[in-house]
């Protein structure tokens, strides 16, 4: 019969991909992280691993199958333990490229209104975001309303539209909004994620566009960066915020003169049999923040 220890660190493996990072997480040695997996996968008579040389671990389909019943059970352990006072607990997952503008204001939003909650943070690119959702390693996530699973529940909390990123000394950026033609005449720089990059290509290719692609990079803050010593422009959906890195001020974001559509910003959660009391305190003290205008700065 596995027992809860087991059932924790295997669920801190699954979350990180890495004993070592899940040892880092929960504060216990590294060899204990092992022979707790190992015992585990002895007790079941199946691999919940695949182990990848210089690639951390995976999950095997049996081991995803065994994170969601393992996280539904650790959920409604705390759920009682709850009840007697003891902590909350929250894996937040989150769109690498929405972490820098909206993870820092939530983080602290949570601490203010829980501040006995322990927060765990997992930054994932659209298709990490799903698979972990799917695979119970995570308990919600923020992210764009693209790739999620079949059944995913769904917060609303924004929505934002694609906008123009430019050299400040770009003749484009003396213009209060530019076109998506004027943006596929310039170098351009892609944020080379997957879906996003669908996502940010779909509206030049509906007017039968193809912007001239110079570089690509899966960083946001890479892209601000290469946009302002003038290596090219960019196309984004997620806003600066008040509080964006340098160098802001070699930069300017622009509208677009085009019809583009707004991407939903959700906070996303899969439909467990128990309610999680972290999710449900969480998802409500994320969408009141994000209702009284405060997200992002």
């Amino acid at each position: 019969m596995p027992t809860f220890r087991q059932l924790r660190y295997f669920a801190a493996v699954a979350q990180t991909g890495s004993a070592t990072r899940a040892a880092a997480l929960l504060n216990v040695s590294q060899p204990s992280i092992s022979a707790a997996i190992r015992e585990l996968e002895a007790d079941l008579g199946r691999a919940l691993f695949l182990r990848r040389q210089a690639q951390g671990l995976e999950l095997t389909p049996f081991g995803a199958e065994t994170a969601r019943e393992a996280r539904e059970i650790l959920a409604r352990v705390e759920t009682m333990m709850t009840r007697t006072g003891t902590p909350l607990r929250l894996a937040l997952g989150y769109f690498a490229t929405l972490g820098p503008t909206w993870v820092p204001g939530i983080a602290a939003q949570l601490e203010t209104s829980f501040p006995d909650m322990t927060l765990e943070l997992q930054e994932c690119d659209l298709e990490g975001i799903a698979r972990f959702l799917a695979n119970g390693v995570i308990d919600c996530a923020l992210s764009y309303d693209v790739g999620l699973p079949p059944g995913t529940e769904r917060t609303v909390l924004t929505e934002v539209r694609p906008h123009a990123l430019l050299p400040r000394d770009h003749p484009l950026a003396m213009r209060e909004a530019v076109s998506l033609a004027e943006l596929a005449e310039c170098d351009f720089i892609l944020i080379d994620l997957p879906l996003s990059r669908e996502f940010l290509m779909v509206p030049f290719w509906q007017l039968g566009l193809s912007p001239r692609i110079r570089l690509k990079t899966r960083s946001i803050e890479m892209a601000r960066r290469m946009v302002a010593v003038g290596l090219g422009v960019s196309l984004l959906v997620t806003p600066p915020g008040e509080g964006a890195a340098p160098p802001s001020s070699a930069i300017v974001h622009r509208p677009l003169l085009d019809a583009v559509p707004s991407q939903r910003l959700v906070l996303a959660n899969t439909p467990a049999p128990h309610p999680n009391p972290a999710l449900t305190a969480a998802t409500e003290a994320i969408r009141r923040y994000f209702a009284t205008g405060m997200a992002g700065r």
